[in-house]
C-alpha cells in the first residue's frame, strides 16, 4: 500500500506528476525496488511512501494469531489490480452501511472512494483535507465527520480492530477492506473468467477435517458465481488421499486442468478472512459422506441415543483455548464448561430431554460436565487433551506430532478424524443443541440436522448480544 506522507525536501527520489493514475506508476516502480516517490503538480507536494500490506496486517494483528497465519501471504500486495474492470469485485459487504468514513487518505481509500461513488449511492466521508487533492466536487463526498451519528457506518481506519462484519458502527483497516474487494482480481490474475474452468484449492496444513471440507464447499460457494468448478489439490492438507477418499466425497482436480484453464486458491487465509469466503454458504451436507462410512456414523448413533431426546452439547477447548484471540467480541471466543453448565440445565428444563450427548476434546471440559450431570452425559471414547498440556501458540496436531513417530501419527490423524464425525454425526441427530462458541463444527453441525432442531443455540453469541453475561 502507498500511503501520502510530507515532502521530504532533504533526500531525492523519483518524481511523479499528480494525476489520477498516479498509483499505478508508482507501483511500476516498486516492482523495480523503489519504495519512496515524491509527487508534484498538485495544490501541493507530496510523498507516496510503499508499505508491505502483510507486514502492516501482522503488526496490527492478535499476537495469538499471528502463529497462527506465520508463513502465510494474508494481506496480497497487488501490485496490479484494475479498479476499473469491476466484474471481478465484490462490494457485498457494504450494503448495510449508509456512510462510508475513510480517516486516513492513502492509495487504498482513494481508490476505494473513487469506486463507491461510481457504483454505489453510500456517503463517503474523508477526515483528512488531503483527500481535496485526488477528488472533484461531489454531493455525496464530503471532508469531516458525519453529522448523523446514528446511520449505519463502516470506519476505515488504520488502527487495530476487530472485524466482524456484522456491527452498525464497523470498523476495518483500510488494506483489509481493499483485499476484500479485489480478492478474485488478485486470484484470477490475467485470466479471463470466460477461459477458466477449474479453481484448484489447497488447504492449509493446520486445518482440521471439518476446516478442510468448510473450505472446499465454500470456495465451492464462491466460483459457482462464475460458472468454475472448484477441486482440491491432492496433497495440499495434511490428510492422506487415502483417508479422503474412504471416508469422503470429495474431487480432486481433473487431468485436463492447466495454468491456461485453472485458477489457484494458494493462500489459505488471504481467502478464508474474508466477507465472501465468511457468508458464503456451507452446507457440508451428509452427501459429502462416502456411503460406507454415513452407514457406520447411523448405526453408532442409533446405539448411542436410539429414540431418546438428547442435548447435543458442543463445547471448545483445549489447543482453541491458547490459540483464540482475547477479544471478548469474537463469537469464536470459548466459553468455559463451568459456564455452559447453568445454560444446559435451562434447556433441560425447558425441553425436558432425558440426555446429553457432549462433544469436547478437552478432558477437563468432560469432566466438569459429568460431574454436574451425574448419569445423564455420553461421550465418545477418545483420547482428549488438558489445557494445562498446551504451552502458547500449541496446537493438537503439534502434540501429537511430537509425541507420536511419523506412522503413529498418520493412524493419529485417521482416529481423530474419524471421531470427530462421529461426534459432529450424533450431534446433528439430537433434538437439541447447545454450543459454547463458533467454530467449523457448529457450522457442519448445523448443515447435517438441517434446520430441525428445537432448540439452537450459541452461548458466546447471547453473551455478546447482551442476553447472557
Amino acid at each position: 500500500m502507498l500511503k501520502i506522507e510530507e515532502y521530504d525536501n532533504k533526500n531525492n527520489y523519483r518524481t511523479l506528476t499528480h494525476s489520477n493514475d498516479v498509483f499505478h506508476k508508482a507501483l511500476r516502480a516498486v516492482l523495480n525496488g523503489e519504495k519512496r516517490f515524491h509527487v508534484t503538480g498538485a495544490e501541493e507536494k507530496y510523498d507516496l511512501v510503499y508499505y508491505e500490506n502483510n507486514e502492516l496486517y501482522f503488526e496490527n494483528s492478535d499476537p495469538s494469531q499471528n502463529s497462527l497465519f506465520a508463513g502465510e501471504t494474508v494481506i496480497p500486495p497487488y501490485f496490479i489490480y484494475n479498479e476499473n474492470d469491476t466484474s471481478k469485485l465484490y462490494f457485498d459487504l457494504l450494503d448495510v452501511y449508509e456512510n462510508i468514513v475513510f480517516e486516513e487518505v492513502n492509495e487504498y481509500t482513494v481508490v476505494m472512494a473513487r469506486l463507491f461513488l461510481n457504483v454505489s449511492d453510500k456517503q463517503i466521508y474523508f477526515v483528512d483535507e488531503r483527500a481535496k487533492l485526488f477528488f472533484e466536487t461531489s454531493s455525496r463526498l464530503h471532508i469531516g465527520e458525519p453529522e448523523d451519528e446514528d446511520a449505519y457506518e463502516m470506519r476505515v481506519c488504520e488502527t487495530k480492530v476487530t472485524v466482524t462484519y456484522l456491527n452498525k458502527h464497523e470498523k476495518i483497516r483500510s488494506y483489509v477492506l481493499f483485499h476484500n474487494i479485489f480478492l478474485m482480481q488478485w486470484i484470477f490474475g490475467d485470466l479471463s473468467v470466460d477461459k477458466v474452468k477449474y479453481a484448484e484449492v489447497f488447504v492449509k496444513k493446520t486445518e482440521g477435517i471439518g476446516g478442510f471440507l468448510q473450505f472446499c464447499v465454500r470456495c465451492s460457494t464462491l466460483f459457482s458465481k462464475y460458472g468454475i468448478k472448484t477441486y482440491f489439490k491432492s496433497g495440499s492438507s495434511r490428510f492422506r488421499d487415502e483417508l479422503i477418499d474412504k471416508y469422503f466425497s470429495v474431487q480432486k482436480t481433473p487431468e485436463d486442468s492447466n495454468d491456461q484453464n485453472t485458477v489457484y486458491v494458494v493462500n489459505y487465509m488471504a481467502t478464508a478472512l474474508t466477507h465472501r469466503f465468511l457468508f458464503a454458504k456451507a452446507n457440508v451436507t451428509y452427501d459429502i459422506l462416502s456411503p460406507s462410512f454415513k452407514n457406520e456414523l447411523e448405526e453408532y448413533t442409533n446405539a448411542i441415543i436410539g429414540n431418546k431426546k438428547m442435548l447435543g452439547v458442543l463445547i471448545r477447548g483445549t489447543d482453541y483455548n491458547m490459540m483464540m484471540s482475547s477479544d471478548a467480541k469474537t463469537p469464536f471466543l470459548p466459553v468455559s464448561a463451568e459456564r455452559m453448565i447453568p445454560e444446559i440445565q435451562k434447556c433441560l428444563d425447558k425441553y425436558d430431554y432425558e440426555g446429553i450427548f457432549l462433544a469436547t476434546e478437552d478432558k477437563d471440559a468432560l469432566k466438569t460436565i459429568r460431574e454436574a450431570f451425574p448419569g445423564k452425559v455420553k461421550a465418545i471414547s477418545q483420547e482428549r487433551r488438558s489445557i494445562t498440556e498446551f504451552s502458547k501458540g500449541q496446537t493438537i496436531s503439534d502434540i501429537e506430532r511430537r509425541i507420536y513417530s511419523p506412522e503413529e501419527y498418520t493412524e493419529r490423524v485417521e482416529d481423530t478424524t474419524i471421531n470427530y464425525f462421529y461426534a459432529l454425526y450424533v450431534l446433528s441427530k439430537c433434538s437439541g443443541f447447545l454450543a459454547s462458541s463458533m467454530c467449523t463444527g457448529v457450522h457442519t453441525v448445523r448443515s447435517f440436522n438441517g434446520g430441525k432442531f428445537e432448540c439452537d443455540v450459541v452461548v458466546r453469541e447471547l453473551i455478546l448480544k447482551g442476553e447472557l453475561v
